[in-house]
């Protein structure tokens, strides 16, 4: 079976529907009056389901920001003319990179390697964006069972409500870097009133085996996304960004940590 609690025809009518409901609603809501957003957009499951909903009630624009060759670079352009979504490609270099990794770090107070690499991409989209209000799809993993290490745990729900609040922890620091720059933030999958629905979920109905975050891509299949059967790719490897702050290191003659580190005293 798919589903342990579930019918397949229940969640695909009744469950499923409150939550596209939910999702609808937190989006409306961290919209608001804005007429055009950005959407920090890779083709994955998350920041599809924003885009698409978003775009029920507001102009989106879709921002991938990744190095030339990679995963995101290639598969971003075809994933948005599939689900017709208008798409602006932001190409990262070695210049911009060294920029976007100061400012990760500044925002996040932190010279965490990984968690500055999967925030670059963001930082740049706040950057580029010519839109106030940026949306992410920051939360959904955590809601919904997306990392992998879920997989491994007999019940994953105490790890996924803390890895939930350090996602919140990390939002309200990139809002107020995004702040700064007149800009601002929406994360739709981190809104309380999405998060109490999202809890209500059996856990099994969110991971089962090495299948994460079902049920939201029984939503996805249900908007008509292609990216329902897309697997998960952690933004800091899609985008290339690990790999050249590697690279970046390496020219340097010192390790991961010890370039970032010096990258944040410049």
């Amino acid at each position: 079976m798919l589903f342990s609690r579930w019918s397949v025809v229940g969640i695909l009518s009744m469950e499923i529907q409150n939550l596209i409901c939910a999702i609808r609603e937190s989006v409306r809501d961290t919209i608001g009056s804005q007429k055009a957003v950005a959407v920090a957009y890779s083709g994955g499951l998350d920041s599809s389901v924003v885009a698409r909903v978003a775009g029920e009630s507001s102009e989106v624009v879709c921002y991938t920001a990744a190095f030339p060759g990679s995963h995101d670079h290639g598969s971003a352009v075809r994933f948005a003319e599939e689900e017709g979504a208008a798409l602006e490609m932001i190409m990262l270099d070695a210049e911009n990179l060294e920029h976007l990794v100061i400012e990760a770090g500044r925002a996040l107070r932190s010279a965490d390697p990984i968690r500055i690499s999967y925030t670059v991409p963001i930082m740049s989209v706040i950057e580029a964006s010519r839109e106030d209000l940026v949306l992410v799809g920051s939360g959904a993993d955590e809601l919904f069972g997306g990392y992998s290490k879920y997989s491994s745990m007999a019940d994953p729900t105490n790890a996924m409500t803390a890895d939930f609040e350090k996602a919140l922890h990390e939002l309200s620091m990139l809002d107020a870097a995004a702040r700064t720059r007149g800009k601002r933030v929406g994360a739709p999958f981190a809104s309380s009133s999405l998060r109490e629905i999202a809890d209500g979920i059996p856990i099994a109905d969110k991971v089962s085996g090495e299948r994460r975050k079902i049920v939201l891509r029984e939503v996805a299949k249900e908007l008509g996304l292609a990216s329902h059967s897309r697997p998960k790719k952690a933004a800091q490897y899609s985008s290339g960004v690990l790999k050249e702050m590697r690279r970046a290191a390496r020219v340097g003659g010192v390790d991961l940590s010890a370039w970032t580190e010096k990258m944040l005293r410049q």
